[in-house]
């Protein structure tokens, strides 16, 4: 027979939703760790891309109540859920404004996963243009992605993607990095009409808030 007490006791140790998101944070991470060990591969991308849709579809656990958009004209937010103690194996949430643009860029030579739990999100994908190619611009682009609920694109460490929101509607995706936004080091945005490129600095994302 359970007693009065015992119910309080357990009642008491009911995970609070952030503890069931840390949880699952924490459980998706060591399966990718797992997969990506053996390095960045197309096919490690692959599994590690449906291991983090699987994340993305728990959409009780990220919520525009816990990862709220931003309150200026700012064109997100992002919110860190995990990181290792050297940066590594970095998850943001990040909550879009329905006008979120961002030209191509590169994640200087982190790879990347890019999940979908709410909202439509375009990615113009890209490659830097070798020296011996005789095309015009810096980047030759290489397919359209749209990430959505159920969907992930993912980024090697040479990839360079255009990113913009669809439909007029906010956005909330999962973003894994293979290294935090100060380690990814050096980053490029390019300007494909004048062909140039120019440091893409990081007061550009908008806030970045601990959310672990």
């Amino acid at each position: 027979m359970i007693n009065a007490s015992q119910v309080t006791t357990r009642s008491s140790h009911a995970m609070t939703r952030q503890e069931k998101r840390n949880r699952a944070v924490n459980a998706a991470i060591e399966d990718i760790c797992a997969i990506m060990e053996s390095g960045a591969s197309v096919e490690n991308l692959g599994q590690a891309k449906a291991r983090l849709i699987a994340l993305a579809a728990c959409q009780d656990l990220f919520t525009f109540e816990d990862f709220p958009l931003p309150e200026d004209d700012a064109m997100e937010n992002s919110y860190l859920l995990h990181e290792y103690d050297d940066g590594s194996y970095s998850l943001y949430v990040n909550s879009g404004a329905p006008h979120q643009y961002y030209a191509p860029h590169d994640h200087g030579d982190a790879w990347a996963v890019i999940a979908g739990v709410q909202g439509r999100e375009r990615h113009q994908l890209y490659v830097r243009r070798s020296e011996d190619d005789p095309g015009d611009g810096p980047l030759i682009w290489k397919g359209e992605f749209v990430v959505a609920q159920g969907e992930a694109v993912t980024m090697q460490p040479d990839g360079i993607h255009e990113v913009n929101a669809m439909d007029g509607q906010p956005l909330l995706h999962l973003h894994l990095y293979a290294k935090n936004f100060v380690l990814q080091g050096d980053r490029w945005k390019y300007d494909l009409e004048k062909g140039v490129a120019e440091p893409f600095l990081l007061d550009e994302l908008g806030s970045v808030f601990d959310a672990r």
